[in-house]
């Protein structure tokens, strides 16, 4: 009898050891502590994106075309927007389906705003929303998501929450607001895009090890 009791727990272990073991390797620790990670980079969200003091862009168009423009050129010019640098991934996949088709859903009506205070008002709840509502289709494991909280003309600013997420679990792993200030470009695509670049350079040089020594 003590025996079969035995040999009942340990086939217990057996079939739920799989699971429990990958759930506990998908942290934030396990992950800025790996020396060969993979992560999927879900590319950049501007739905909550506010435009400050840019009356004069055409919401409709940035819309349309602009947001997801400047996704593309982070892809293609990856080496000059080097994101999977940043993060010191080895292995990196990249899939846009889904924030591109989201960013084609952002609300013109509702993107200018004169108030200066929404290039700061998002909150990591608000950031934990867009995270568990978000379609990561077949992917599993680490995400990495920048969401572009405000666009601000006057004060020459962007700024980006940075996010790591547990796709598995459609929960925030880190995540933090990054002032990236902005250089030179002609066109909309390429001026904030000057603003994303220094806000990677920024997490390259800086945010990355303080996140590391924080994980947990």
């Amino acid at each position: 009898m003590k025996n079969r009791l035995l040999l009942s727990i340990y086939v217990i272990i057996i079939v739920f050891a799989p699971s429990f073991v990958n759930a506990q390797a998908i942290s934030a620790k396990a992950f800025y502590n790996s020396d060969n990670v993979t992560a999927t980079y879900l590319g950049i969200d501007f739905t909550l994106t506010k435009l400050i003091n840019d009356n004069a862009s055409n919401p409709t168009v940035i819309v349309s075309e602009q947001f997801n423009g400047i996704n593309f050129l982070m892809v293609k010019e990856n080496k000059k927007y080097d994101i999977q640098k940043a993060y010191r991934c080895t292995n990196w996949i990249v899939d846009l389906k889904s924030v591109e088709a989201r960013n084609l859903k952002a609300n013109p009506d509702s993107l200018i705003s004169s108030n200066d205070a929404d290039l700061t008002r998002l909150t990591a709840s608000d950031i934990d929303q867009l995270v568990a509502n978000f379609d990561y289709g077949s992917h599993k494991g680490y995400g990495i998501l920048l969401i572009v909280e405000g666009l601000d003309k006057t004060k020459k600013m962007a700024t980006i929450w940075f996010t790591l997420i547990n796709m598995d679990a459609k929960k925030v792993l880190t995540t933090e607001r990054v002032d990236g200030k902005l250089g030179s470009g002609f066109g909309f695509r390429n001026y904030w895009a000057s603003a994303i670049k220094n806000a990677i350079d920024h997490v390259e040089s800086k945010n990355y090890r303080q996140w590391q020594a924080a994980a947990k």
